[in-house]
């Protein structure tokens, strides 16, 4: 059995994992403040295809690359993803090119893996109650880092434009690079999966996901039943129907379809679908549409936005989501996750009821910041692993993570052409639609069952020469 880690080498580790993570976290909430600037310099609903475009890369990222590191090693992987994120990275600054930027998008979401990774070297390093405190700190960087980094996104948008946003980025990529190569343990062969990787189960569930994710962009742009969507769907559905036959067929498949089938796992999914698709609206779309709208909105610059609406909410959830995830090891994360789920009904509804007043508005996104990210998010983004199958790890975090952004790509495309039209009805109506897929949401909280694991036997420890 391994030897446990040394605090002080826990927390080099953990501080690796959390540079990781806010290498994704930044491109996802740096470049809310940016909208106006970027749809200035590259043109009409930029934002919200850059914005498709990144999720859908995490989407197909996350079901292929997080299994694909039970065969290969955790730490090679993360070093994969963030050499794409850099890469694509320097795309978006070089360019001002829509198409060329829309490909750096996609190569910078590639870094929605290292959630995953990050919870699975965790779960596999740590002990329950450090997991749990440790899940929490990682999980409060889907925030953002403590609302600086929309305060620093607005600054930079409204003095340097939003290129200057990606050269951070790349700086932080670079950092969590050279981390990452120091704190990582050895991927060792005990660790890895035996057998290898299903590439046709790949293929195939990648072409439905990346099909889905396209099907809500072209949807929404030249109409549901278009050609080009109808195209989209049915290509997605032939795929994942073919990869149930695969799947069923195949030694070591990319996904246990009888696991996935029961409610340890597909509530799960969905409920992640449907909190990206609303809550995440609310958060990184909605509101900050209103704060800068200068019709019916309040009008205002990047950083006053970001002071107001985002970074409250990511201050509540950094002190919240350790602390709910020490919570959640002794009440139970699904419990924990139901909890949240409630918060976030009622907060939405009063966000839905209050959007006109900028006060009350400002007041009620930083409560979402507890209720929602600082609660259910902390719940739902460890569950992944936590529900996961022994002998497959990796298989239903990286579908659960793929969820988060099937269900980006859904809220952006059906708040795009409600918001777009920019009226105080518009927004509310965006809004409302956000509390009633919550509502759906707390419903399959209610259908999601915990997994009952058996008790590990007590081993003792091992005294540590190092730290």
């Amino acid at each position: 059995m391994t030897r446990p880690l040394a605090p002080r080498q826990v927390a080099f580790l953990v501080a690796a994992l959390l540079v990781a993570v806010m290498s994704f976290e930044l491109n996802a909430t740096m470049l809310a403040p940016a909208i106006r600037d970027i749809e200035t310099q590259l043109g009409d609903g930029a934002f919200a295809a850059m914005s498709t475009y990144f999720y859908l890369a995490g989407a197909v990222g996350n079901v292929v690359l997080v299994r694909w590191s039970d065969f290969i090693g955790r730490k090679r992987m993360m070093f994969i993803v963030l050499t794409v994120l850099t890469i694509g990275t320097a795309l978006c600054i070089v360019s001002t090119s829509l198409p060329v930027v829309l490909v750096g998008r996609l190569l910078q979401g590639v870094s929605n893996v290292t959630f995953g990774l990050a919870f699975l070297i965790m779960r596999e390093r740590l002990e329950d109650k450090t997991f749990g405190l440790c899940s929490g700190i990682v999980t409060a960087m889907t925030g953002g880092v403590a609302g600086v980094d929309g305060l620093v996104g607005g600054y930079l948008s409204d003095h340097f434009g939003y290129r200057s946003i990606f050269v951070l980025i790349g700086v932080v990529g670079i950092v969590g690079i050279a981390l990452c190569a120091a704190a990582l343990p050895a991927d060792d062969t005990q660790r890895t999966a035996p057998g290898r990787m299903d590439w046709k189960g790949a293929a195939l569930i990648a072409t439905g996901v990346a099909g889905i994710n396209l099907f809500f962009s072209a949807g929404s742009g030249s109409g549901w039943a278009s050609p080009l969507a109808l195209g989209l769907i049915l290509a997605a559905m032939a795929a994942l129907a073919a990869l149930v036959v695969v799947e069923r067929r195949t030694a070591h498949p990319l996904v246990n379809i009888d696991a996935l089938r029961s409610r340890e796992a597909w509530p799960l999914i969905v409920l992640t679908i449907l909190n990206m698709g609303s809550y995440l609206v609310i958060l990184g779309f909605i509101v900050p549409y209103i704060a800068e709208d200068t019709d019916s909105g309040f009008g205002l610059d990047g950083l006053t936005t970001a002071l107001l609406f985002i970074t409250p909410a990511a201050m509540i959830q950094l002190a919240t989501a350790p602390l709910a995830g020490r919570l959640a090891v002794r009440i139970g994360y699904v419990t924990l996750l139901r909890i949240g789920q409630v918060g976030g009904v009622v907060v939405g509804a009063l966000i839905a009821m209050f959007s006109h007043d900028r006060m009350l508005l400002a007041i009620f996104v930083a409560l979402l910041g507890f209720a929602y990210m600082g609660v259910a998010m902390t719940a739902m983004s460890i569950l992944g692993v936590v529900q996961a199958p022994d002998d497959e790890p990796g298989a239903l975090p990286g579908i659960a993570n793929a969820a988060y952004g099937i269900g980006s790509s859904l809220g952006f495309a059906w708040a795009g052409p409600v918001v777009g039209s920019g009226t105080q009805a518009s927004f509310a109506l965006a809004l409302w639609i956000c509390v009633g897929i919550g509502v759906v949401s707390l419903a399959m909280s209610m259908a999601l069952r915990p997994r009952v694991r058996p008790a590990a036997p007590v081993v003792s420890r091992a005294p540590s020469r190092s730290g």
